[in-house]
Formats: C-alpha cells, sequence, structure tokens
C-alpha cells in the first residue's frame, strides 16, 4: 500500500505548529533566564521564584485537563488559535509588571493557557497526517520545544542587554498574537484520512477514559519523569550563574547546548525507531525499549553538583535533556499508536496534568530544600525518577497492547 500524498496545507500547519511550540518554551522560560535579574530588579529570593513557578504550575496543572476537553469538543482551529493569542498576551504582561503580585498574576494567565497546546498538537497531527506518515512528520516536529530552548538563553540575552528585561517578554508576546491569526487563517477543511473511522460527535465521559487502565500505566510513568524536566527548565539558567558564575551574556552562548544536543538526538532516536516499526516490529515495544535504553543514561545527572566545570556540567544536563526529550517525543507517538484519534487530546491533557502536579511539587520544594541542603540531595532523587519509570512500562508492555 503506498503512503497518500500530503496537501501543502498539512506542511503549512506543520511549521505553524513548529513556530507555535518554539514560543510555548521560550515564553515560559524567560522567567527562569531572567531570574538572577529580576531578583536584583523586583528584590526577590528562591522562596519568591518558588512562588512564582508555582503560580504559574497551579494553572497549567488544572487547565490541562480542561484543555484537552475543549480540544477534543471544538477542534484545534478555535482552541489553539485562543490558547496561543492568550498566552501570547499573558507573557507581555509579565513585561509591564511592577511587583511580585502583578508577575505572579501574569505567570498565572500564563499557566492556565500554555498547557492547551500539547492536547491540540496531538490532534493535529492525528488528524492531518496519516499513521504511515505520521512519525516522520512528528520527528520534524518534535523538537520545537528543545529550538524554543536552544533561542531562548540567546534571544533573552539580547533583548535584555540591547533595551531591558521587559523587552524579554513584551517582544515575544507579540510574534504569538501573530501565530495565532495565522493558525485561524489557516486550519481549516481537514483532509479525511484513509484509516479514519466514524466517531462519535462528542468525546468519550472523562470516567470512560480512566476506566481504561492503560491510561492509569501512563499517567503513573508522566508523574515519575516530568519533574526532572520542569527542574531543569525552571532552575538550570539560575543555577549555572549563581553556582558556576555564568553571567547573564555568557549563558546567551552556551545556555543552548543541552537543547541543541537534546535535538538532535531525539532527531536521531526517531528516524531509528521508525526503523523497527517499518519492519514489523511493535510499535509499543520499541517505544518502551527506547524509553528503557533512554533512561539507562539519567543517573549520571546525580554527579552535576560535582562537575569540575562549566563544560562539564553542560556535558551532564545536555544527558539529562536528552533523556527528558526522548520520553515526550516517546509518549506522543505512544498515545498515538494506543488510543482513538477522538479521545487523543484529552488523554494528553491528563497526562499533561498530572506530569505538571509533579512538576508543581518539586518546584515548590526545590527552593526551600536548596536554601537548607543545596543543589546535590534535588540532583541526586531526580536521577533515579527515568529508571523507575522505565522498569514499571518494562513490565507493563503487555498491558498496553491489550484491548
Amino acid at each position: 500500500m503506498t503512503s497518500p500524498q500530503l496537501g501543502r496545507r498539512s506542511w503549512w500547519l506543520l511549521a505553524l505548529l513548529f513556530g507555535i511550540g518554539l514560543l510555548n518554551y521560550l515564553d515560559r522560560q524567560t522567567l527562569s533566564i531572567l531570574k538572577a535579574t529580576l531578583k536584583g530588579e523586583l528584590s526577590l529570593t528562591d522562596t519568591h521564584y518558588s512562588w512564582l513557578v508555582g503560580a504559574f504550575m497551579a494553572p497549567y496543572i488544572v487547565f490541562y485537563v480542561v484543555s484537552g476537553r475543549l480540544v477534543d469538543r471544538f477542534g484545534t482551529r478555535a482552541s489553539l488559535a485562543a490558547f496561543t493569542a492568550v498566552w501570547s498576551l499573558a507573557n507581555a504582561l509579565s513585561g509591564i509588571a511592577q511587583g511580585f503580585g502583578q508577575l505572579a498574576g501574569a505567570r498565572a494567565l500564563l499557566g492556565a493557557a500554555e498547557p492547551g497546546a500539547f492536547p491540540a498538537i496531538q490532534r493535529v497531527m492525528m488528524t492531518w497526517f496519516p499513521k504511515e506518515r505520521r512519525a516522520f512528520a512528528w520527528s520534524l516536529l518534535s523538537p520545537c520545544t528543545t529550538v524554543g530552548a536552544i533561542l531562548a538563553p540567546p534571544l533573552v540575552a539580547a533583548l535584555t542587554g540591547w533595551w531591558s528585561w521587559r523587552l524579554a517578554f513584551v517582544v515575544p508576546g507579540i510574534a504569538g498574537l501573530a501565530l495565532a491569526l495565522a493558525w485561524w487563517t489557516l486550519d481549516r477543511d481537514p483532509p479525511r484520512l484513509p484509516e479514519e473511522k466514524e466517531e462519535p460527535a462528542t468525546p468519550p465521559a472523562l470516567r470512560e477514559i480512566l476506566r481504561d487502565r492503560r491510561v492509569w500505566l501512563l499517567l503513573a510513568a508522566r508523574a515519575l519523569t516530568d519533574p526532572v524536566w520542569y527542574f531543569h527548565l525552571f532552575w538550570l539558567p539560575g543555577y549555572l550563574q549563581e553556582r558556576l558564575g555564568v553571567s547573564l551574556p555568557q549563558l546567551g552562548w552556551i545556555g543552548w547546548i543541552p537543547s541543541f544536543v537534546a535535538s538532535a538526538a531525539v532527531m536521531a532516536t526517531g528516524r531509528t525507531t521508525d526503523f523497527f516499526v517499518a519492519r514489523g516490529h511493535s510499535p509499543v515495544r520499541v517505544r518502551v525499549t527506547m524509553f528503557a535504553l533512554a533512561a539507562a543514561f539519567a543517573p549520571l545527572g546525580a554527579f552535576t553538583t560535582f562537575a569540575p566545570s562549566v563544560p562539564w556540567a553542560l556535558v551532564l544536563i545536555s544527558l539529562v535533556a536528552i533523556v527528558c526529550q526522548i520520553w515526550f517525543f516517546g509518549q506522543g507517538l505512544l498515545v498515538a499508536d494506543v488510543f482513538p484519534r477522538h479521545s487523543a487530546a484529552t488523554i494528553a491533557g491528563l497526562l499533561g496534568a498530572v506530569g505538571a502536579t509533579g512538576g508543581l511539587l518539586m518546584n515548590l520544594v526545590a527552593g526551600p530544600l536548596i536554601e537548607r541542603a543545596g543543589y546535590v540531595p534535588v540532583f541526586a532523587g531526580l536521577a533515579l525518577l527515568h529508571p523507575l519509570a522505565a522498569v514499571m512500562l518494562w513490565r507493563a508492555r503487555p498491558r498496553l497492547v491489550a484491548t
């Protein structure tokens, strides 16, 4: 059976999704890059910073579930355009905040809107790309978040150095509003895919989805692994500046390296898994094997605080970034392999909410723990989470393919 040809609009939408995912991560990372600057400008402590992270994460968790249901109910055109517009406005508002309270309010609005991007992306990939082409398209899209993380340090540093820290929030916010308008214009009249079945007009009830044990298995894995990524996302730029003496301009030059390396690793991993799936191997087994191999490198992250220099610290941070990004990439494919399209966005939302809950708890504990005991116990504990999740998925992989 030949693979169906994709229309030009599918590729334009993929390009727009790349830009939206890029901005999603760039916008959330701006605060962490400017942590040291804002501590001086707004008189913040590490505990205050933990509260700012919490102000973002609490609505992020709630609206991950809500946004997944909205995507399955109303489709991707209206929902993704609205999510992108609202979080871009919230990011711009962060740039005009005059104190801790206003900044916390803007971060809360950002947290409410940003999670909707990922259930929407899950649904778009299953709507516009047939299963024969989906892994390839997803491999092209998957680096979008890491590219956002790559661009964030030099872009934020440049905007802050050329003008002020406020424009580091405002300029990406304006760009996001333009992307939201472009998405609303292009996402219409999706194709009917060859494998597409007649689906209910409304998604299944949440309680029906939660009866599936496979959903709970993936939720448990996500709860274990996401705290690692959220800690690295929100705390590593500050760690490099405050503990290793990296200046903000220097961070702009080196802060992109872990994300760049992780992006390249994800692309290679995607091609490798496609090779085995195309030769008749079970997609679920291939994904779980990929998770296990990546998780084997996670314990090296425990040695980050013992790195004798910035280059060695970047090597260890990059290894952990590779592990985290391979798991994120594989989870989207695993949901598409196991579950039907009409419930995929809801399941993606549930996974994101549970993972973000773990990230919120980690970050609320991190500030006081780092102030009292330093970074060593944090890095050591996080190094165990991916291996634990990998063991759990490997033991339960027959259940993932059960109907």
